[in-house]
């Protein structure tokens, strides 16, 4: 069955090699091509063309000859957009910032000392607890 079906398409190719296209079936061909070329761009809006000639210029970057300067151009974009994105680092004088820091402790301890010393606020004291002046 095997040799039945590869002798048959054998025929067929060679009665198909002696086949040509008639006159003028290339021009129409191309003819053809390109009417329905202009169709398609002429239902596409502005945005679509863009994306197909963006996607177009990308996929002529993906060469290889052209793939390790894509890359590294892709690399360098991100590391600025991160860099960007991130903002310098905020300068501190950490001297300045730990005196600050220890005025606050101390103006808070001593706020919390006031607070615990044992005297009644409005309250009237028996004569022998008064402090005299």
């Amino acid at each position: 069955m095997h040799d039945d079906e590869f002798e048959a398409i054998r025929k067929l190719m060679r009665l198909k090699r002696h086949e040509t296209p008639g006159e003028g079936f290339t021009e129409d061909f191309l003819r053809e091509f390109h009417r329905r070329q202009q169709q398609v761009a002429q239902r596409q809006s502005g945005l679509d063309r863009f994306l197909q000639m963006l996607g177009d210029k990308f996929e002529s970057l993906l060469n290889p000859k052209f793939g390790l300067a894509a890359a590294a151009a892709v690399i360098a974009f991100v590391a600025v957009f991160l860099n960007v994105l991130n903002g310098p680092a905020p300068v501190t004088n950490q001297p300045t910032q730990a005196r600050i820091q220890a005025e606050d402790a101390k103006k808070k301890a001593a706020e919390e000392q006031d607070g615990l010393k044992n005297e009644p606020n409005g309250v009237a004291l028996p004569a022998s607890l008064e402090k005299k002046p």
